[in-house]
C-alpha cells in the first residue's frame, strides 16, 4: 500500500456487554431525550467512568449517535442519545 492510499479499517463483528445493551435499550426507550452519563450509569448500576467508555466504544462501532447540546454561554448540557443504525445486527439483537 502506497502512502498516498486510503487505509480501511473493518470491524469484525463482536458480542455487546450487558452493559452495552443496557444502554442501547435505554436510548431506544429514550430517543430524543436529554441524558447525562451520570444518569445511565444510575439507571444500569454502573458507575459514570465505565458509561462513558462503553459511549465511546459504542459510537466508533456505528452504533450509537450523540447530539451534543450546548446552552447560551457555550457550556455544555445534557447530551441526546439515538441509535445511529436500527438496521445493524447487533443493534437488532438488542431490540428483540
Amino acid at each position: 500500500m502506497s502512502e498516498t492510499e486510503d487505509k480501511v479499517i473493518v470491524y469484525a463483528p463482536r458480542r455487546l456487554t450487558k452493559t452495552e445493551r443496557g444502554i442501547l435499550r435505554y436510548v431506544a426507550e429514550h430517543e430524543g431525550e436529554p441524558c447525562t452519563k451520570g444518569e445511565l450509569a444510575a439507571v444500569l448500576g454502573r458507575n459514570k467512568k465505565t458509561i462513558d467508555r462503553l459511549v465511546s466504544k459504542l459510537k466508533a462501532d456505528g452504533m450509537l449517535a450523540v447530539d451534543y447540546v450546548w446552552d447560551d454561554k457555550g457550556g455544555q448540557r445534557a447530551n441526546v442519545y439515538r441509535l445511529a443504525s436500527e438496521n445493524s445486527s447487533l443493534v437488532a439483537q438488542v431490540l428483540s
